[in-house]
């Protein structure tokens, strides 16, 4: 059969992408043609990973020439809807870098706001190097899912078209394993600094207390000074609330301090 025929083939048989119709040379639709026909023979297989062909024009949007029926049924989409609705649902995106034998492996992590604002940069990384590695967290009707990304980048007609071809793998299990594990050491620093921060605490806290206590026993009634001593031992006695929390910390929970900076939530972590 030959290459005209395949792609006229394709067409005929549901084709959804762009450019076996559009106004690319025909080396590329050979190309895409080809890559199809091997990933839906791929797709009837039984294998659990979730293939694709992804396309974009320099910073044109990306879109999908192909992909697998366990890819549209997990985003509950069909392909010409596809990309969007992967774009809308990923939470972050983790790129892992050996740095060193020392350093070891470097995680960087992308929110959607991020990743949005990096997507050029990060696509014309992708190009230069030939392959993108990532871990998306997505949110699914499923629940969040964890994605392993890993596509080799071909580029065609003089650096104008870029096809992605690559396959995704569900690492939930072992992405949720290593947050357990994380929130383990997590708590288990907190706990270490509470109990630092409560030893240190503890003695100067009794001693303003009782400091405080004597001298509002010797203050006359109706003193000027009485209602500034009271108040010394109701902060000492609140300070005493606050080391008593980080006593009772039993789980690692952190709320919003300053832009992009977090403190442990003492009420959350000692419930």
């Amino acid at each position: 059969m030959t290459a005209t025929a395949t792609i006229q083939r394709i067409i005929e048989a549901g084709y959804e992408g762009r450019i076996l119709k559009g106004p690319y040379s025909e080396g590329l639709k050979r190309r895409v043609a080809a890559l199809i026909l091997v990933h839906r023979a791929f797709d009837r297989s039984s294998n659990p990973s979730m293939t694709y062909i992804a396309a974009w024009e320099a910073l044109d949007t990306i879109w999908y020439e192909f992909a697998g029926r366990r890819f549209c049924r997990l985003f509950g989409e069909s392909l010409p809807h596809l990309a969007p609705s992967v774009r809308r649902r990923i939470v972050d995106q983790r790129i892992y870098r050996h740095v060193s034998p020392a350093a070891g492996i470097q995680e960087e992590v992308r929110d959607q706001a991020e990743l949005r604002g990096a997507r050029g940069r990060l696509r014309e990384r992708g190009r230069t190097r030939g392959l993108i590695e990532a871990v998306y967290k997505v949110r699914t009707a499923a629940g969040d899912t964890w994605l392993k990304d890993q596509a080799a980048i071909e580029t065609h007609d003089d650096a104008r078209v870029c096809i992605a071809v690559g396959n995704l793998t569900d690492v939930t299990k072992e992405m949720r394993a290593e947050e357990e594990r994380l929130q383990r050491e997590r708590l288990e620093v907190s706990l270490q600094m509470a109990g630092a921060v409560c030893h240190e605490l503890n003695q100067p806290i009794q001693g303003i207390s009782g400091y405080a206590e004597t001298l509002l026993r010797e203050l006359p009634e109706g003193h000027a000074v009485r209602g500034r001593v009271a108040r010394i031992m109701d902060l000492t006695e609140r300070m005493a609330v606050i080391t008593g929390k980080l006593t009772k910390i039993t789980r690692y929970a952190t709320k919003d301090y300053l832009k992009g900076i977090k403190i442990i939530d003492l009420d959350e972590a000692s419930e």
